[in-house]
């Protein structure tokens, strides 16, 4: 069928060409130009013209061609021009910006999955659990007197030492981290240095000018924490026996708002070995250091009954010796002055003293005990 189409058109190329319709050189054309070969793809009888006379594809440049699709009919581009896949996408209808229209909840992660990065660490039970609190009850099964009295005798007897105290922790001269650790202890149990410790902190935090971080330092079952109803609270031996523990969830917040207490912890079955380690000495160092606005107190045990003191000394700036009357022997206080002498600053109390004379501070009338 294509033989005839082509003899059919010579025919009508010959009569334009004679008649003068036709030029020369197209006429020339369509006589050297040879005949189409038949194709077993020839599109069938209707197809357009244009159709039956297009080039074939080139099977390289179809190798490398890029990627493209012709954009539909009233996109703004002419039929079988090519149009990227993204120029094509972006043609399409998108959709309308914002929330999905429902909410779309959580789904659980699968049994076995890896926690993401975005996962919230499991905390330690440890510094999950908070410190006991303090009330005014156990303050004053502690020890600590009515300040409510502002001017007892023993109220001014304390405002007398704890001038000389912070004179030495924050005066001129002092040292940041170390004149302001203060340590209470005396020769023999008993004298009341404990009830010194505890007056003396809720004194001066009373005062207003300074905070005071109370430490128990006595391991014995009579300490001061015994009473307060912190035996089982963590505290400076567990810092010891575990650095890695933060001192700050452990301090325990009282009614008094300047003063705050670090229980002596739960370790206190290893106490001996744990004050001898130089962990110990870096740990008092470095709560010195990070609380230097506050005056640290150290209730520390007599001097002749355990070693501690005799540690804890190089490391504070001030140490307090409470000597009770009429019953401490003189050598053995100068036996537990030679233990703690490379403390720079000793500070001696006597305790117990019964005064006679109606000349005295306040207006005291009984005798007092601790």
């Amino acid at each position: 069928m294509l033989p005839k189409a082509s003899h059919l058109v010579e025919r009508v190329a010959e009569k334009l060409l004679r008649s003068g319709a036709l030029e020369g050189s197209a006429a020339q054309l369509l006589e050297t130009a040879p005949p189409p070969r038949a194709d077993p793809a020839t599109p069938r009888a209707g197809a357009s013209r244009s159709a039956l006379f297009a080039p074939p594809p080139s099977p390289k440049s179809a190798l490398f061609a890029p990627e493209t699709e012709p954009e539909p009919v009233g996109a703004g581009a002419a039929i079988g021009e090519p149009v990227s896949r993204v120029a094509a996408a972006s043609a399409l209808p998108q959709p309308f910006p914002g929330p999905p229209p429902f909410p779309v909840p959580p789904q659980p992660a699968p049994p076995g999955a890896r926690e993401t990065a975005l996962s919230p660490e499991p905390l330690v039970p440890d510094l999950v659990q908070g410190p006991p609190s303090v009330d005014a009850v156990a303050l004053e099964r502690g020890g600590m007197v009515d300040w409510s009295r502002t001017r007892s005798r023993i109220s001014e007897e304390f405002r007398l030492v704890q001038r000389q105290i912070l004179r030495s922790a924050f005066g001129p001269g002092a040292e940041p981290g170390y004149s302001n650790l203060l340590m209470i202890t005396s020769a023999r149990p008993g004298e009341g240095k404990s009830f010194t410790a505890v007056n003396l902190a809720g004194s001066i935090a009373r005062q207003g000018d300074h905070s005071v971080l109370l430490i128990d330092a006595d391991s014995k079952r009579d300490s001061f924490c015994y009473s307060l109803g912190l035996s089982e609270a963590r505290g400076l031996l567990d810092l010891v026996a575990n650095p890695k523990l933060d001192p700050a969830p452990l301090i325990v917040k009282t009614p008094i708002e300047r003063l705050s207490i670090l229980p002596v912890g739960r370790e206190r079955e290893r106490s001996a070995e744990l004050f001898s380690t130089k962990e110990m000495t870096r740990l008092i160092q470095s709560l010195g250091r990070r609380y230097a606005d506050r005056l640290l107190i150290l209730d520390a045990p007599p001097c002749l009954s355990t070693s501690d003191p005799a540690v804890l000394a190089p490391v504070v700036g001030q140490i307090l010796f409470v000597v009770e009357a009429d019953r401490t022997q003189r050598d053995e206080v100068e036996a537990s002055l030679d233990l703690i002498q490379a403390c720079p600053s000793i500070t001696m109390v006597l305790n117990k003293q019964q005064i006679s004379s109606r000349y005295t501070f306040g207006a005291y009338s009984s005798y007092y005990s601790s």
